[in-house]
């Protein structure tokens, strides 16, 4: 007999690895959902629908973690962990249902999550869902600034602005992604006048130069109308339309589609607060929460794009956590994005300088997609796109 061996197929290739082994179709029906197993944490859960919650998973096989107080009473309320296969988080929506102590509410959420992680992922942009087939999606940067921390100057002009954009797009990006404010740590606000006189004559040039996708980097709901008007589509706003009261209206009023970052401050100040208790916890709430304004002004869930902010009041150590559980992200329904390129974690990691980091950022954007990430936005567009062709090609755990 040959020796045991680990089998990693991913989700996608669970029921294949059977197929091939012989197994019956109705087996695999049944055995694929034991298969798969989730971690799911559920935050200021009532002890009394904690301790329900315990008990029906270790009746179904799965396990479910309290904080420590709970098992003396000691406390109202506690996160609780979930641990179990699919199967097992089916069968525990299924006894939740009609239960008191809000159990029944969660049971609902519970299923929506499993739900969410078996749906193909969804970006709409005028109607077209671009992570259609699995694909990964490259945003290719254009910075038509003077002080960016990579590439400041280089094409603040607008004639080299609209060439790299057009560069970009036949290189393969698929959205160009045009800003005209720096938000690098340390960096200034500039007035809108400002920024509309350096990006409104770009995305002009970049629209009759037949680029489909646009996005416009910015805060400012005057800029953002504006872009949209001359022909951008999405609108990337680094403070998950939180800078501008006005920017979630304009946004739905305009039909674009939206990228929410998480940040804490503004740039100028944003590298002050780098501590977090619960740092994915705290993202993913902020982030949900910004989620939620745009829906209830009526953005749907498709048209949203969720972005952690890499690099945006967070430490080289935070920067990695978030790239390695990125994927986390997805339970809230929404298509992902990782900004890591050229950015200053990787010189740490490296020792390499901001002009030298390509090989460092192609390897934070493979590592975020393969994590989960459905989009990565990059400085260096063609060594990128050919990763990511590699990586949606790949049958493993970050496609679809």
């Amino acid at each position: 007999m040959r020796r045991p061996r680990l089998i990693d197929p991913g989700s996608s290739g669970i029921r294949r690895e059977m197929a091939l082994m012989g197994v019956d179709p109705e087996g695999i029906d049944i055995m694929e959902g034991k298969s798969r197993h989730h971690l799911i944490r559920l935050d200021d859960v009532d002890l009394r629908a904690a301790l329900i919650l315990k008990q029906d998973m270790l009746s179904l096989g799965g396990e479910a973690a309290l904080r420590k107080e709970a098992a003396g009473l000691k406390v109202k309320k506690t996160p609780v962990l979930l641990m179990g296969t699919t199967r097992q988080m089916r069968g525990l929506v299924c006894k939740l249902g009609g239960q008191p102590f809000k159990l029944a509410d969660m049971s609902r959420s519970i299923e929506g999550l499993l739900d969410t992680i078996d749906k193909d992922r969804r970006y709409v942009v005028r109607g077209k869902n671009l992570l259609s087939g699995g694909k990964k999606l490259v945003v290719g940067i254009l910075n038509v600034t003077e002080d960016s921390f990579s590439d400041g100057g280089k094409y603040a002009g607008r004639e080299a602005a609209v060439a790299r954009g057009v560069e970009m797009a036949a290189e393969g990006a698929d959205i160009i992604d045009v800003g005209g404010e720096s938000t690098r740590p340390g960096a200034r606000p500039v007035t809108a006048k400002d920024e509309l006189e350096k990006v409104i004559p770009v995305i002009r040039d970049l629209v009759a130069e037949g680029v489909k996708f646009i996005s416009v980097d910015t805060t400012k709901s005057e800029v953002a109308e504006k872009a949209i008007l001359e022909g951008a589509s999405i609108v990337n706003d680094i403070s998950g339309m939180t800078f501008d009261p006005g920017m979630v209206h304009t946004a739905a009023a305009s039909e674009a589609s939206v990228i929410l970052m998480h940040t804490r401050g503004r740039p100028e100040f944003m590298q002050d607060d780098t501590i977090y208790i619960d740092l994915m916890g705290e993202v993913c709430s902020c982030l949900e929460a910004a989620m939620d304004v745009a829906m209830d002004e009526g953005i749907p869930a498709e048209k949203i794009c969720l972005d952690p902010g890499i690099g945006f009041g967070k430490s080289l150590e935070q920067n990695v956590e978030i790239i390695s559980r990125i994927g986390e992200l997805r339970s809230l329904g929404a298509a992902v994005m990782a900004g890591a390129s050229r950015k200053s974690f990787i010189g740490e990691l490296t020792g390499t300088d901001v002009g030298n980091r390509m090989p460092g950022s192609v390897g934070a954007a493979v590592a975020a997609a393969l994590q989960g990430a459905d989009m990565v936005r990059v400085h260096d567009v063609a060594e990128t796109v050919q990763a990511m062709a590699v990586v949606s090609g790949m049958k493993g755990p970050g496609r679809g």
